[in-house]
C-alpha cells in the first residue's frame, strides 16, 4: 500500500485499512504457517458515549484518552494449515458500527474453522487494541484472550470465559461476570458499587475509593480485597468448612457472628459489601494508604 493513501486514513475517519505481511510462509504444501494481517479504522465518539466490543478469540486492550473519538486496531494471526489460511484470512472480519454516541467492535469468525484453534494446528486469533473517550461506558464480552482495561470513567462491564482480566485506573462502576480466569483491579476507584462473580478463578483487587453496594463472590478461587484503613461500610461475610475469611480491619458485630455468618459496621457503617468464596478463601485488607 503507498505511504499516501496511509496518510489519507488518518485524515478521513471511517475509512478500514488493512496492512497484509506474511510471516515464515509455508514452502511445502500442508506445512505450518504464520501470517499477520493489521486493521486500522478510527471514528467519532462523545465523551460520556458507550461501546460494546465483542471479541471470541483474541486479547482486547482499552485505554482511555483525551479525544472525541475512538481508534480501533485489530492484528489478525494465522498460525496452521496453508489449505485455511487465505479463507480464514479473508472471513475474519472486523464490524466497527453505530455512530458517534454509542459503538459497537465486533469481530466475526468463520465458524466452520472454529474447531482446529489452539490446538496443534496452530493459533488463530485477532487482537484488539482500541483508544476511547476517557467517559465512556463499556461493555466487554471477550473469550480466550487477556483484557487489559485502563483510564476509564464510567460503568465498565465485562463477561469473559477462558480470560485473565486486568483493570487499572477505573473511576465509576465495575461488573464482572467470568469463567477460568482471573481478576486483578489496581489504582481504581469504585463510585457506584463493585460486582464480581468468578468461577475457577481468582480476585486480586486493590482500591482507593468504595462506594455503593458492592458482591464479590468466587467459586475454586479466592478474593483479596484491599480498602483504606478509613473506609466505612456494612461487611456482610461468611466462612465454612469450604472457606476462611480473614480482615485486618475491626468490625462492630450487629448482633453476634453466630454459625458462619459475619456480619457488621466497619468505622460506623456505610454501604454494604458482601463476600463469599466457595472452595477458596477471603482476605479483606486496610490499607494504611489508598492502594
Amino acid at each position: 500500500m503507498k505511504r499516501s493513501s496511509t496518510h489519507r486514513f488518518w485524515l478521513r475517519t471511517e475509512i478500514p485499512i488493512f496492512v497484509f505481511a506474511a510471516l515464515a510462509l509455508a514452502i511445502a504444501p500442508g506445512a505450518v504457517a504464520q501470517i499477520e494481517e493489521d486493521f486500522h479504522q478510527q471514528v467519532s465518539l462523545i465523551s460520556g458515549g458507550s461501546v460494546l466490543v465483542e471479541n471470541g478469540r483474541g486479547d482486547v486492550s482499552i485505554e482511555g484518552w483525551e479525544k472525541a473519538e475512538m481508534q480501533v486496531d485489530a492484528h489478525k494471526i494465522f498460525e496452521g494449515d496453508s489449505a485455511d489460511r487465505d479463507r480464514w484470512m479473508r472471513e475474519t472480519k472486523i464490524h466497527v458500527e453505530g455512530d458517534e454516541h454509542h459503538r459497537s467492535v465486533r469481530v466475526e469468525y468463520p465458524n466452520d474453522l472454529l474447531h482446529s484453534w489452539g490446538g496443534w494446528n496452530g493459533r488463530r486469533a485477532v487482537n484488539l487494541t482500541i483508544h476511547l473517550p476517557r467517559q465512556v461506558n463499556a461493555e466487554l464480552k471477550t473469550d480466550r484472550g487477556h483484557v487489559i482495561v485502563q483510564r476509564i470513567a464510567g460503568r465498565l462491564d465485562i463477561g469473559s470465559d477462558r480470560c485473565d482480566v486486568d483493570v487499572s485506573r477505573l473511576d465509576g462502576e465495575l461488573r464482572v461476570h467470568a469463567d477460568r480466569g482471573d481478576v486483578k483491579v489496581r489504582d481504581s476507584s469504585i463510585r457506584t458499587g463493585i460486582r464480581v462473580s468468578l468461577d475457577r478463578g481468582s480476585a486480586q483487587i486493590a482500591l482507593q475509593h468504595l462506594g455503593g453496594d458492592s458482591d464479590l463472590q468466587v467459586s475454586r478461587g479466592d478474593i483479596s480485597l484491599t480498602l483504606p484503613k478509613s473506609a466505612a461500610f456494612v461487611l456482610d461475610a461468611e466462612r465454612t468448612r469450604r472457606s476462611s475469611f480473614r480482615t485486618d480491619f475491626a468490625v462492630l458485630a450487629r448482633g453476634s457472628f453466630g454459625g458462619n455468618s459475619i456480619r457488621g459496621d466497619v468505622n460506623g457503617g456505610g454501604p454494604t459489601l458482601r463476600l463469599r468464596a466457595d472452595r477458596g478463601g477471603v482476605w479483606l485488607h486496610a490499607a494504611e494508604q489508598a492502594q
